[in-house]
């Protein structure tokens, strides 16, 4: 019961047959099941994976196998379909948020499990692809699965790609990563939510002039990932745009990055280097705060150089937190080595010595990783609140990205 109240999120892939010279889901039949549930932190429960075996063996499309690595005798040992998705629904009987990566998934996963008779709880669907389209402002020619990995710096084994066992939790990581993000950018931000269509509006979207008052609500605009969509009116606004991903090939991407290292420090090259890591920050006279999805930082700037590079005390007790309030703007941080003299190399650090930390939580016993886990929900709820732990300095500029 208490697994049940906690699963919130369910990350699903689905591989399929497609049977030659058809398209679409006429013709259509899975052959592999992948599921990731978390909770409403985020945080994996179980996953699930199964082969499920073909109808009829002739149907078999030869493609299928080099596109998932899955020759007809392995599928054919799989279960039935029937079988499959009775054992799934056995595991996951109820579950807030559907997450896949495109409709075509989505709409197969319906309609195989309609035609078993197998009840469906409501529930949200999110279409990550559809989602990471508006928010990197590539919404006309939609990106691919491989892209978006590459784009979000997640590793993957290419070989794996296209096997629901594997790509679910790709599914997962790149969700996971691409909402903290966002929802780090867009604290201070809002928008307008039509509760019966479900979309979402800036506030200068003529359509929330015309909206019922209650039917319209303030949400904040990571809400996107709550299987909300945007207007296809104000969607086309760079305002939604807050991950700088670049699409080029890497020859251009490492041009690009080669590019940024030499900029003079003014307050816009700041920001493009700082949206190249995707990280939200403030600057006033020669300093930059900074602050990622785990901690914040404070970067002491001389003459287009770095000179003094200080990292937040993440680990503090109870009473320090309660002080927290009251701190002068660098009280609770302490001196990192400064990596390099160079901006962009330091913003680089930043970026990846975080990354580290969250990684090495995983690996943390059950007790530490609760004990850091609320730390950091305090931390976020602190920030929700606009508080920057730089209230003391009434000169600072906030400066939003975007």
């Amino acid at each position: 019961m208490r697994e049940k109240e906690q699963l919130e999120y369910l990350f699903l892939d689905l591989e399929w047959n497609q049977v030659p010279e058809t398209t679409g889901l006429v013709g259509r039949e899975a052959i592999q099941i992948g599921v990731v549930a978390a909770n409403t932190e985020i945080q994996k429960i179980k996953t699930f994976s199964k082969a499920i075996r073909l109808s009829d063996p002739n149907l078999f499309n030869e493609k299928t196998e080099i596109v998932t690595h899955t020759p007809i005798t392995n599928i054919m040992q799989g279960k039935e379909e029937n079988v499959v998705l009775t054992e799934f629904a056995k595991h996951f009987p109820e579950y807030h948020f559907l997450v896949v990566w495109n409709r075509e998934t989505y709409d197969l996963f319906l309609r195989d499990m309609r035609k078993n008779g197998i009840l469906i709880k409501r529930h949200k669907p999110v279409f990550l692809q559809e989602v990471l389209s508006v928010i990197t402002g590539n919404e006309n020619d939609p990106i691919g699965f491989e892209k978006a990995l590459t784009c979000a710096g997640i590793k993957y084994t290419r070989n794996y790609l296209h096997y629901a066992k594997h790509d679910v939790n790709y599914l997962y990581q790149l969700y996971y990563q691409c909402f903290q993000q966002y929802n780090s950018v867009t604290a201070e931000e809002k928008c307008f939510a039509n509760e019966t269509t479900r979309k979402l509006h800036t506030e200068n979207c003529r359509y929330v002039k015309d909206m019922a008052v209650e039917r319209k609500s303030i949400v904040p605009k990571s809400t996107i990932f709550k299987g909300y969509t945007v207007c296809k009116c104000c969607g086309k606004s760079q305002s939604w745009k807050q991950l700088e991903w670049e699409f080029g090939n890497k020859e251009q991407n490492k041009k690009y990055r080669d590019d940024l290292k030499q900029l003079p420090l003014t307050e816009t090259n700041i920001e493009k280097i700082c949206k190249w890591f995707q990280l939200s920050y403030s600057i006033t006279s020669d300093i930059v705060f900074v602050r990622t999805a785990f901690s914040r930082w404070i970067v002491y700037l001389q003459k287009d150089k770095v000179k003094k590079l200080l990292h937040e005390n993440y680990r503090i007790c109870k009473s320090q937190y309660l002080k927290k309030q009251k701190m002068k703007c660098i009280e609770g941080y302490h001196k990192q080595k400064l990596p390099s003299e160079n901006f962009f190399e330091v913003i680089q650090y930043i970026k990846y010595h975080d990354a580290g930390n969250v990684k090495r939580m995983s690996k943390k016993s059950r007790l530490e990783k609760l004990l850091e886990m609320v730390d950091m929900e305090l931390k976020m709820k602190n920030t929700g609140e606009k508080d920057y732990g730089y209230d003391n300095m009434p000169e600072l500029r906030r400066t939003n990205i975007g």
